[in-house]
C-alpha cells in the first residue's frame, strides 16, 4: 500500500513510497525521480546522512536514470562506500562537483526532452536542481548562465509572464544553436582508424589480437591489419588505399621486412603519425636498420603481450592524444 514520507535522499515531504520486494522499497519523488532504496540504506539516509556521495550527486544519478533511461536505480550501502562502487552501479555518467561541461550537458538534454516544438521553453524549479546535479539555486543559475553564455540557451522572460509557473521557478529554452549541437552530438562520430603493417610468420595472431590491436583500440582507434606475407611483397592497392585512409600507422619491424619499410615511407610522405614495434630480442641486439634508431620503438615479448599492448596505448596517446 502507498503511504507519504520524507525522500531518504533530498528530504521532500510526502514522496510516494511501496514496497518493492524484501526490504526494498520504491520511492517516487518529483526531484529525485523513481528510483529503490534498501532498508539499511534508506536508515542510514534518513537518520545518519553517510558522508558519500554527496546528497545532490546520488538524487541527480536517480532522477536521470528514470528520465533518461526509464529505469530506476538500486541504492544499496555499498553506494556509500567510494566513487569506485558508485561508478560500478551507475549506468550514467556522475559529474563531480566542478565538472560543469557534463552538468550543462544533463541540463541540455533536459530542455530537450522537454520541449515539443523548437520554441518551447521548460520551467526550473527547486525539483530541477537533481537534473544538473546541481547542490542549490545558486549553482543551478551558475551552469544554466554557462549555457547562456554559449548561445546554447536562453530565458524566456515571457514564459513567465504568461504563465503561472512553479514558486521560485525560471524558464529558459534551446537556441538555435543549442538544437544544432544536439543534433551534432546525436550522430555516432566515426573511430579514426590505425593501420598496423605486420610481416611476422611465427604467432603473429597472438602479437595481433593480444598486443597490437588491444594497444590501438585501448588508445580509441579502430585498428585494420595489413599481413606483408600474405601480399607476397607486393604493394598492393588495397595498401595504398588503407594508409590514405589511415589516421595514424603502427609499423611492426619484426623480420625487418622491406615492404613494411616502403608502407612506413609512404606512411611518412603522406604526413600520417607513425608507431614503430619490434620483437624485444631483435631490437636489443641493434639489428634494425640505421633509419629506424632515431624513433622510439615499443618493444614486445611473447610472454607479455598485456604489457606490450598497455605500452603502445600510451605511447599512441602521448603523441596524438586519446582518440
Amino acid at each position: 500500500m502507498d503511504n507519504r514520507t520524507p525522500c531518504p535522499i533530498c528530504r521532500t515531504p510526502n514522496v510516494t513510497r511501496a514496497a518493492a520486494g524484501t526490504n526494498t522499497a520504491e520511492i517516487h519523488c518529483p526531484r529525485c525521480g523513481r528510483f529503490q532504496v534498501q532498508t539499511l540504506a534508506e536508515t542510514q539516509l534518513l537518520n545518519s546522512t553517510p558522508a558519500f556521495p554527496p546528497q545532490h550527486l546520488l538524487s541527480g544519478l536517480c532522477r536521470n536514470t528514470w528520465d533518461i533511461l526509464g529505469e530506476k536505480l538500486l541504492i544499496t550501502v555499498d553506494l556509500f562506500k567510494s566513487w569506485a562502487e558508485l561508478d560500478k552501479v551507475a549506468k550514467l555518467a556522475v559529474p563531480r562537483d566542478t565538472d560543469l561541461a557534463v552538468k550543462g550537458d544533463y541540463l541540455l538534454k533536459y530542455l530537450r526532452r522537454r520541449s515539443k516544438t523548437l520554441a518551447d521553453s521548460a520551467p526550473f524549479s527547486p525539483n530541477e536542481l537533481a537534473v544538473g546535479f546541481c547542490a542549490n539555486k545558486s549553482e543551478l543559475l551558475f551552469c544554466l548562465r554557462y549555457l547562456a553564455e554559449k548561445n546554447l540557451i536562453e530565458e524566456d522572460a515571457a514564459a513567465q509572464r504568461k504563465g503561472a509557473p512553479p514558486s521560485g521557478a525560471f524558464s529558459y529554452r534551446l537556441t538555435p544553436a543549442g538544437w544544432a549541437a544536439l543534433d551534432a552530438a546525436s550522430v555516432p562520430k566515426k573511430q579514426p582508424l590505425a593501420v598496423v603493417t605486420l610481416s611476422l610468420d611465427k604467432d603473429a595472431d597472438a602479437l595481433w589480437s593480444q598486443g597490437l590491436s588491444a594497444g590501438v583500440q585501448s588508445a580509441g582507434y579502430t585498428a585494420v591489419r595489413v599481413d606483408n606475407r600474405e601480399h607476397a611483397n607486393k604493394v598492393s592497392d588495397e595498401i595504398v588505399v588503407e594508409l590514405r585512409r589511415a589516421d595514424c600507422v603502427v609499423a611492426d619491424l619484426t623480420g625487418q621486412n622491406p615492404l613494411t619499410f616502403f608502407e612506413a615511407g609512404l606512411a611518412i610522405g603522406l604526413g600520417k603519425p607513425i608507431f614503430w614495434t619490434c620483437e624485444e630480442g631483435e631490437a636489443r641486439d641493434k639489428k634494425l636498420f640505421l633509419e629506424t634508431r632515431q624513433y622510439v620503438v615499443t618493444t614486445w615479448t611473447r610472454d607479455k603481450l598485456d604489457d606490450f599492448a598497455r605500452r603502445l596505448a600510451q605511447r599512441i596517446e602521448a603523441s596524438l592524444g586519446r582518440s
